[in-house]
């Protein structure tokens, strides 16, 4: 399989910082967490023109720079940024209101769609299904044919595609940072993960 390429869909007004950075208005916003976790990865982005500062600073190596058109879904900015990416390399998208998303959920979401042979994968955290969702080359050519919208509902509800769910214990996959009501489940996460890097094997 040749490498993933990762397509991070960017809102031009999701540049805020994480809960636990709130607090002293300061430290990386939501682009530069994303930036983090695709930077050993070919990166395509779509992003709006009110982002594109931020974007080029936090993701240089990323291959393309696609300008979002707000009057379209993410389905239909998915496959026209589909286009100017190699049609034989599968790809991995999630916005950048993923930015929570741990990198060993990446990691392991990347094996498994890999070892699956499937035409799309995404993680799914107790019961709950989230990004990134990983497209086939085969699956990428369907982006034109599906409904305009969330890319996860539309490729789940596309008979046509195999699928594989990874089960994982993130719930950075289905938070979305930029709606205040997840900010306390997120917080809940970061504060976990930070113990557990503390207290390794505990």
């Amino acid at each position: 399989m040749k490498e993933v390429v990762y397509v991070v869909m960017v809102d031009g007004k999701k540049t805020r910082v994480l809960p636990e950075e709130r607090k002293v208005n300061e430290g990386p916003n939501a682009i530069e967490r994303v930036g983090k976790l695709v930077e050993d990865h070919a990166t395509t982005v779509v992003a709006e023109h009110a982002a594109h500062a931020a974007v080029s600073a936090a993701m240089p190596w990323a291959s393309a720079m696609l300008v979002a058109n707000p009057a379209l879904g993410m389905v239909a900015q998915l496959a026209l940024a589909s286009r100017s990416i190699d049609p034989q390399s599968p790809i991995a998208v999630l916005g950048v209101e993923q930015a929570g998303v741990r990198k060993d959920t990446l990691d392991r979401c990347e094996r498994s769609f890999g070892s699956s042979g499937s035409d799309v994968a995404y993680p799914s955290a107790g019961g709950q299904a989230g990004y990134p969702v990983y497209l086939s080359p085969e699956a990428r050519e369907k982006l034109d044919g599906m409904p305009d919208g969330d890319l996860l509902t539309a490729v789940r509800a596309n008979n046509e595609l195999t699928k594989t769910a990874v089960e994982v214990r993130d719930v950075g996959i289905y938070l979305d940072l930029g709606a205040d009501d997840s900010h306390r489940e997120a917080l809940r996460q970061i504060t976990q993960d930070s113990l557990e890097r503390e207290t390794p094997g505990a």
